[in-house]
């Protein structure tokens, strides 16, 4: 089976799509953008997808830390 140009083209096409939708995921989760990249190596991307799945998320801490009071932040009601 041959590639042809535009077997290349949909493939380049997808495979970005696919590296920005997994970076925005990652970034709204608090992690960095480029942990996206993980996503298109095999078998790396499925270790990584349990450990995203099942760890507390970087936002998820940062979250804890404002509902307790101890982000550091002047809240308004301090004034």
């Amino acid at each position: 089976m041959t590639f042809t140009l535009k077997d290349w083209v949909a493939l380049a096409v997808s495979s970005a799509f696919a590296f920005v939708v997994f970076g925005n995921i990652s970034s709204k989760a608090g992690y960095p953008r480029w942990h996206g990249l993980v996503m298109a190596i095999p078998l790396l991307n499925l270790a990584a997808l349990v450990v995203f799945a099942y760890s507390t998320w970087p936002i998820e801490s940062e979250l804890l830390q404002l509902r307790l009071g101890g982000s550091g932040a002047m809240r308004q009601d301090d004034n």
